[in-house]
């Protein structure tokens, strides 16, 4: 209840205990703030800094992971002027292109501006009002393009032009929340939520209210049109700058957590196997095997096979490597490394310096 007080009765605690339950043995990073190597004042080798793991015996060290940033909007030009929001899940993927219309107007160069959104593809100004804009001049100044030369004037005008054959009288109340809705329901893979929900969880889902969500799709819109008018430059995908690194502590706890999520599978297939044949559960953490999680992180370290990063049944090879140790400046190299995650095995997936 809202309360949170049992409306049948009073609940009365018969025993509280607390007790220290072993899950499982992590390997500790030599020189870390849990290593007690740390505290100690002459140390094996001047030159030696740490920032690597003994497993079996053997110095295994993480490559650091590239990853492309997801919290930033993308600009290319190739194979069509797009600009994309990504993320990890699919269906929350934005594209914004301008590309070719399929009708025939008046506007020299036929260029629309066009949203892919739940794979659904549509004319923008068909989602500026199904989010709430009144009027041609509000979406326009959400765009807030200051000086406009022909071209956009002529692609804004084409899009104008593209929804009002699509969807005629668009501009009325819920007329393109529904022309919105019958092309998204119409896709390849349809949601089963209702308008209003779908839009709520795949549409900028940290942004709040369809005003903002309007807001930031504007920005998109005139981010696409500076680029195309040579204003802007395009994202360089392969810059460093526009990286963002996986490092020991991401890489470690990703593991962890499958291990774990493995571990409590297991312990409730046990508990309900008690239950099943009526025998009296013991101490939950009876049922809990610690080995699970020990010899998974062991493993992982020995083979360098690692969870993906948002892919449950694949695996990542390149993680962990063993240190080289010929002298401190191949050391410092090798906890150096980083590498690329590619779809296939080249050159360009092997580690680098940056």
């Amino acid at each position: 209840s809202k309360t949170e007080k049992d409306p049948f009765g009073h609940k009365r605690v018969l025993m509280d205990e607390t007790h220290v339950v072993n899950i499982g043995r992590l390997p500790v990073m030599v020189n870390s703030n849990l290593c007690w190597l740390r505290e100690l004042r002459e140390s094996d080798c001047l030159y030696d800094s740490g920032g690597y793991f003994l497993i079996r015996g053997m110095e295994k060290i993480f490559i650091a992971q590239e990853q492309r940033c997801l919290t930033r909007i993308w600009i290319a030009d190739r194979p069509v002027w797009t600009v994309s929001y990504l993320s990890e899940i699919k269906r929350r993927r934005i594209y914004v292109k301008l590309i070719d219309s399929t009708k025939n107007n008046d506007f020299s160069g036929s260029k629309i501006i066009s949203i892919s959104f739940l794979y659904a593809n549509l004319p923008i100004w068909l989602m500026f009002f199904a989010l709430g804009v009144s009027s041609d001049k509000e979406a326009f100044d959400m765009i807030d393009m200051g000086d406009c030369d022909a071209s956009v004037i002529n692609a804004i005008s084409a899009t104008i032009s593209e929804s009002d054959e699509l969807c005629e009288g668009f501009r009325k109340s819920d007329k393109a929340r529904q022309c919105v809705d019958d092309k998204v329901k119409s896709s390849k893979f349809p949601p089963g939520e209702s308008f209003d929900d779908y839009i709520a969880k795949y549409l900028f889902p940290g942004i709040k209210g369809n005003r903002n969500k309007a807001l930031f799709l504007g920005y998109m819109v005139k981010c696409l049109l500076m680029a195309f008018t040579g204003k802007r430059r395009c994202d360089n995908k392969d810059d460093f700058r526009n990286k963002r690194l996986e490092l020991p502590g991401q890489l470690l706890g990703r593991e962890l957590r499958a291990h774990l999520r493995h571990a409590e599978r297991l312990m409730v297939k046990a508990m309900q196997r008690d239950l099943n044949s009526d025998r009296d559960l013991e101490f939950p953490m009876r049922y809990l095997d610690a080995s699970i999680i020990t010899n998974g992180i062991n493993r992982a370290f020995a083979t360098g096979s690692w969870c993906h990063p948002y892919r449950r049944n694949e695996r990542c090879s390149g993680i962990v490597a063993t240190l080289r140790r010929t002298n401190p400046l191949q050391m410092m190299s090798d906890l150096r490394k980083s590498r690329q995650q590619v779809a296939y095995a080249g050159k360009a997936g092997d580690a680098r310096y940056p």
